[in-house]
């Protein structure tokens, strides 16, 4: 299936040639969910929307790669997930599990099989498809949680991507587990909170510091090393 890329209101836009749902992909007004928000957001979230949302910040998925996951494509051995949709090679990737997604998908997958479905989140109209949309259940969430901002479940893979820069991973790395063809597509994801940009000034600030006091101590020892010249005067005496 072709799709073509188009801008609309600041979302990268793919619209399929013919028979698949467009998905919007927002670019401009990412946010990031504070632990705080997350932790009241998840407790107003109905089922299974607080799952997807789990997910979603545990690996970086996007919505739909989520809502169409099989559970076929679960590796509990190895602890990861593989998503075979994308149009580009690295949207189609592996994608390793935290322990609490491993523990999540195993109780979906266990249902699913009970149930004869081969989606991990199956329509609620039709198990032998996946789930469309949860933008009701989300809508209402964020209502009982009192988050105000214009917070969308793809913000979700933002914090991800934000988080996982704040705990050490590189851009590299990042950019593979999203799914980006592109560093720097992945840099339009990551959003430096406040505190991470004061801990690197003074990380910067120790690193300069440190600079400065080692040219200066080596320039004092190598001063002590030059011989000192004697006058003719001195060495008559």
């Amino acid at each position: 299936m072709l799709f073509r890329r188009a801008e609309r209101n600041g979302y990268a836009v793919r619209n399929p040639v013919v028979g698949v749902a467009m998905f919007l992909e927002p670019l401009d007004s990412m946010q990031v969910i504070g632990f705080e928000d997350q932790a009241t957001y998840l407790s107003e979230a109905s089922q299974p929307l607080r799952d997807i949302a789990k997910v979603m910040l545990g690996t970086g998925m996007r919505p739909e790669e989520v809502f169409r996951m099989r559970v076929e494509n679960i590796d509990f051995k190895q602890g990861s997930i593989f998503n075979p949709f994308g149009k580009t090679k690295a949207a189609r990737r592996t994608i390793p599990m935290t322990v609490d997604v491993v523990s999540l998908l195993k109780a979906r997958a266990l249902k699913a099989e009970k149930t004869g479905s081969s989606f991990v989140f199956p329509s609620p109209h039709d198990i032998e498809k996946p789930i469309g949309s949860v933008k009701k259940a989300h809508q209402t969430a964020m209502k009982r949680a009192g988050i105000k901002s214009h917070f969308r479940l793809y913000d979700l893979r933002h914090t991800f991507a934000t988080r996982a820069v704040a705990s050490g991973v590189d851009l590299p790395t990042l950019s593979a587990l999203l799914g980006h063809a592109s560093i720097q597509m992945t840099m339009r994801y990551v959003h430096p909170a406040a505190e991470q940009k004061r801990v690197a000034i003074q990380e910067f600030d120790r690193f300069s510091t440190a600079g400065i006091i080692a040219a200066a101590t080596a320039a004092a020892q190598q001063n002590q090393k030059v011989p000192t010249k004697v006058t003719t005067v001195e060495q008559i005496n």
